[in-house]
């Protein structure tokens, strides 16, 4: 009997989040007690559409090598773009191969009208009103000015836990698995937007970590990053941020519980991903900025349940540096299905192999940015402007990478930037094949624009 196959991914999940104190999830501890754990895993190119292209082909997206038709995409970032037609997707190898394939997301950004990431799947679900994705459009009288108008107007009647995004996508994704549990064997890819921004949990939960009624709730945390918070407002945003990812967790485990219930572990990959991080006051800021490529923001949650590998009795832990697009050919691989060569390694050989490594160093690229990091160094710069912005940090003296010794050791600056240039093909600067969108992306926040400049209400 062939073996099923799940893939779960959180939007903005560090990697400190599951594995520290930092936040309560028990969920997914209980998954990591009897999984595999890639302890050394991070993010290959970000953030949300460049990391899922590479998740969903097991090709690099970084270097940005296309430009595709983007009229009208928000945001227009370098590597923001669709899948390539020459790229095949994990769903479309397994629909070829009998499965039935299924994506239940509310991460909007992917099915803009720009967007084909739902390629190769059979059923596709999409919750809409994340972020400033608008379906239902209300009255703005009476609205918050400090929470994106948009948003709101999409929450407006919520007025119970099940009702949330993260909620909503883990409740379908228990009833797809429940009315496929003989219709194996099946792909399914459930990806969670939360806890992305807007920091909006359940008052209760973020109350746990820190309770400051005086203090407004900054939902948006970008909006303390000009400003000079107030001890009680960093730690009030940081416990947003705490009691979301609490939240996403207690969901997480009524879909694990429904997988546990109707016995699909004893024949399903499970694989839990996030796609990056994002800074709680790291560094004096809230959010993910391009040029921070600190572990807080590009370190990766890779938490993988084998039936035959994963038992109760305990956790196996990999230290060796892989990445998102080794997803793909360590599904293919599990699963006995040929593919042609790419650009990702199966990890299998790491699993069957303790002590062995795939890559020497990873190379993470963000918009502009890259940062080249191995066990020792880790070097960030502006590719498109490199002598503006060039940073080292020791790994071994200054784990927290606040020091820039750059000057101090202009060999390891070489060696780094090498490294880097082999990827990109070519010498610094790099000129990539990007233009900026044409036309105007359809978002209501776009449209109140050209309303105030057209002088209308």
């Amino acid at each position: 009997m062939k073996m099923n196959c799940i893939v779960v991914c959180f939007d903005t999940l560090r990697h400190d989040a599951v594995f520290t104190d930092l936040a309560s999830t028990p969920n997914l501890d209980r998954l990591v007690d009897r999984s595999i754990v890639f302890d050394n895993a991070w993010g290959e190119g970000e953030p949300t559409i460049p990391f899922r292209r590479a998740a969903m082909t097991g090709r690099r997206s970084f270097p940005w090598r296309y430009h595709i038709g983007d009229r009208g995409s928000t945001p227009n970032l370098l590597g923001w773009h669709a899948i390539p037609e020459d790229q095949t997707t994990l769903a479309e190898y397994l629909f070829q191969r009998g499965y039935l394939t299924g994506l239940i997301t509310d991460v909007w950004h992917m099915f803009k009208p720009t967007m084909n990431f739902h390629r190769g799947f059979v059923s596709w679900d999409l919750i809409r009103g994340q972020e400033a994705d608008v379906q239902v459009v209300t009255s703005e009288a009476g609205l918050d000015p400090e929470i994106p108008v948009p948003y709101q107007m999409q929450v407006l009647n919520r007025t119970k836990e099940e009702q949330y995004f993260v909620a909503q996508v883990f409740q379908r994704a228990s009833e797809w698995v429940k009315a496929n549990v003989d219709n194996g064997p099946f792909f399914l890819w459930v990806d969670s937007f939360s806890p992305h921004e807007l920091w909006d949990p359940p008052k209760e939960y973020a109350d746990a970590y820190y309770s400051a009624p005086h203090v407004r709730d900054y939902l948006a945390p970008f909006q303390l990053n000009d400003r000079n918070p107030s001890t009680d407002e960093i730690e009030r945003t940081k416990a947003l941020y705490q009691g979301y990812v609490t939240f996403c967790d207690r969901w997480f485990g009524h879909f694990l519980d429904t997988l546990i219930e109707s016995r699909l572990l004893e024949n399903t990959l499970l694989i839990v991903l996030s796609d990056h991080g994002t800074e709680l006051w790291d560094k004096g800021r809230f959010g993910k900025t391009e040029s921070r490529l600190h572990p807080y923001n590009t370190k990766m949650n890779w938490i993988m349940h084998h039936p035959t590998y994963s038992t109760s009795a305990g956790t196996t832990r990999i230290n060796a540096f892989v990445q998102n697009h080794d997803l793909v050919p360590t599904i293919l691989d599990a699963l006995d299905i040929p593919h042609a060569p790419l650009d990702g390694h199966s990890l299998w050989q790491l699993v069957n192999n303790p002590g062995m490594h795939v890559r020497d160093y990873v190379i993470t690229g963000w918009n502009e940015y890259a940062c080249v990091r191995d066990n020792e160094w880790a070097l960030s710069m502006n590719t498109v402007r490199p002598d503006n912005d060039l940073r080292l940090y020791s790994l071994r003296d200054d784990p927290e990478e606040s020091k820039n010794v750059a000057d101090r050791y202009p060999d390891v600056v070489a060696t780094f930037r090498t490294r880097l240039e082999a990827l990109v093909g070519g010498p610094m600067p790099v000129q990539y094949v990007h233009r900026p969108a044409r036309g105007l992306g359809a978002t209501y926040g776009q449209l109140r624009a050209i309303r105030r400049e057209l002088g209308m209400q």
